[in-house]
């Protein structure tokens, strides 16, 4: 079909003399919202304009296709969170400050991490400020806009490679019914008679203390010992940032 129904609540797009209140702030944020409830592979341009309300060759006259609105999503996701006007006077604190606000991000929009690709960037406005941030923040301590670079990328893959989980494991949850500590535990009874054979001790005994897997706190600890490193890098020793 080529329109649906406004949805209940929602602005319609008809307006006083037939004309549209289509615009393209409307259709970038209707996309984002279908990826925030059921991930980016539900975002499609019938879909999208299904929530609106619209034809779907309506988008067009604003949108090129689905790899633009992406940009646009991310564009739009990114730019809900921006840094502060003035940084903190250390590196290591302006470092934590971008981190933090990313991997927030990341957990807001569980699709974003796996848009953003390394090794095609794509263009995205509202997120060459976290670069600058991090370039000024290095480069003001003496690193080289190359070595600076590098250590941006590591950090901001670093986040990106940890926040993807949170994407696979909403859509496994959705596939499975079941969350991660309940697949855990259809997977316990397997689990321990490999273990019982001896051959690992160490996950034997970390199977019997426990282990609660906090991907916060795993944020947190990775994020402090990558900034450790390039404490190293820097020529400073105390490394007690956390």
């Amino acid at each position: 079909r080529s329109a649906a129904p406004t949805r209940p609540g929602a602005p319609s797009d008809a307006t006083a003399g037939g004309q549209t209140g289509l615009t393209l702030a409307r259709i970038v944020r209707a996309a984002v919202l279908v990826a925030d409830a059921e991930g980016l592979a539900a975002v499609s341009m019938r879909r999208v304009a299904a929530e609106l309300g619209v034809a779907t060759m309506s988008l067009y006259r604003h949108v090129t296709d689905k790899d633009d609105l992406l940009v646009r999503m991310m564009d739009a996701a990114i730019a809900e969170r921006p840094l502060p006007t003035e940084p903190p006077p250390g590196w290591r604190e302006a470092l934590e400050v971008a981190a933090r606000q990313l991997w927030g991000l990341f957990r807001i929009h569980p699709w974003l991490a796996p848009a953003l690709s390394l090794t095609r960037p794509q263009l995205i406005t509202s997120a060459l400020a976290y670069s600058e941030w991090v370039l000024e923040a290095l480069h003001a301590r003496g690193l080289d806009d190359q070595t600076a670079f590098t250590a941006h990328l590591t950090l901001l893959n670093y986040i990106r490679g940890l926040a993807q989980n949170l994407e696979t494991e909403r859509e496994a949850e959705a596939q499975s019914g079941l969350d991660s500590e309940e697949w855990m535990d259809t997977q316990e009874s397997a689990f321990q008679s490999t273990l019982d054979g001896g051959r690992y001790p160490g996950l034997a005994r970390l199977a019997k203390s426990g282990y609660d897997l906090d991907l916060d706190g795993l944020f947190e600890f990775g994020l402090q010992r990558l900034l450790d490193g390039l404490a190293v890098l820097l020529g400073e020793g105390d490394t007690s940032g956390g």
